[in-house]
């Protein structure tokens, strides 16, 4: 990745390298990716009961060989933060030998005969099979590469726009952040190489000529000497390369980076900070807070795909996705359950007092 004026250039290496060698934003990105994975998945029937043996939380928890339940969602979230989350499913009947891999974003090639339809309105079924049975093109790291129906996969962007079968990603409104930032941490390696080295000239005026190649020699050796005291023959001045490198506030350059592409991504900041500065209180609801307004609809989307692949919609069936086992979502948890018991106190009241059932739900918005 280039600099130059001002402008950012990402030359030949590829979206996906400009984050895995940028510390900013694969910290983010690890942890977005992280507390998705962390999410169990459930399947209920048309009445909201629970189907604990149902055929998809085994193909779930197990869609491909070489990989489980988290390592699935963690991929899943990492390429849709990229751009394109294409989940590739190689049957719509759940068994034992299905097999769904969530393939690499940068390796995959939408041919003209799908772009030529990226706006179109698709008002009729035929046409939508038909674009189903077109296939994209997967390039594999050796250069050679497979074809894939459209319709057997579940793709779903980071932003909808763009185009139909490729959307766009926030990633590309911070191409300047992360330059500027890999610019501040290339700067303070610089700083840091030279912030033990000196400058070293004489005077250099008609009385006091300048330095001659030997008597530089000379000071370059005894500078890099062990003693402590050197004696010269003339008038010196000294001074360090970098003075001064807290002037230069680097490393905040660094965590403002960190912040607003966390912030891009809809990661509140307490987050970001996990143990460092907020109150642990805090630092729980926001926890939750990320999980409502970052995940959930991703995860809402995801799990949706699945449905229609399998056609669970058809049969009243919901697959979703949820967080509310892992700790910090308790907080929410006893929220809900003291909102609850005032509303029942409130219903309670309302009844002594004389108003009707009827009344009561009206007023509290309530169903009982």
């Amino acid at each position: 990745m280039d600099v130059i004026d001002g402008t950012v250039n990402f030359g030949s290496s590829s979206l996906i390298d400009s984050v895995l060698k940028h510390p900013a934003a694969l910290k983010v990105f690890a942890l977005q990716c992280d507390l998705f994975s962390l999410g169990e998945v459930f399947v209920k029937d048309k009445d909201g009961k629970l189907i604990d043996n149902d055929p998809f939380l085994s193909f779930i928890n197990n869609p491909n060989p070489y990989e489980e339940k988290s390592d699935f969602l963690w991929n899943y979230m990492f390429n849709n933060m990229l751009g394109n989350a294409y989940t590739y499913v190689d049957s719509k009947i759940i068994s034992d030998k299905n097999k769904a891999y969530n393939l690499d974003s940068w390796k995959v090639v939408i041919p003209d005969e799908l772009k030529k339809f990226s706006d179109k309105l698709i008002l009729s079924s035929s046409t939508e099979k038909a674009l189903n049975n077109k296939s994209i093109r997967y390039i594999f790291d050796d250069g050679t590469s497979t074809r894939l129906e459209w319709g057997k996969i579940i793709h779903i962007p980071d932003l909808r726009v763009g185009g139909r079968f490729k959307g766009a990603s926030r990633i590309d409104a911070l191409k300047k952040i992360i330059a500027n930032s890999e610019a501040s941490l290339d700067a303070e390696n610089i700083n840091i190489n030279y912030s033990g080295k000196f400058l070293v000239a004489s005077e250099n005026t008609i009385e006091k000529p300048p330095l001659s190649t030997k008597e530089k020699k000379d000071i370059e050796k005894k500078m890099l000497g062990g003693k402590a005291v050197h004696a010269v023959n003339k008038m010196l001045e000294i001074r360090r390369f970098v003075e001064d490198m807290a002037s230069l506030e680097l490393d905040k350059k660094y965590l403002n980076a960190y912040y607003l592409i966390g912030k891009m991504y809809g990661i509140p900041r307490d987050v970001l900070e996990a143990y460092e500065s907020s109150t642990f209180e805090n630092q729980e609801k926001a926890r939750g807070a990320h999980v409502s307004y970052a995940l959930q609809p991703r995860g809402n989307a995801l799990m949706n795909g699945f449905e229609r692949m399998f056609g669970y919609q058809s049969e009243g069936k919901d697959i979703f996705i949820s967080w509310d086992h892992l700790p910090f979502m308790q907080v929410f948890e006893e929220q809900r359950a003291n909102i609850k018991k005032t509303t029942l106190d409130s219903l309670d009241k309302m009844l002594s007092m004389g108003f009707s059932k009827e009344e009561a739900n009206s007023y509290l918005g309530t169903n009982f």
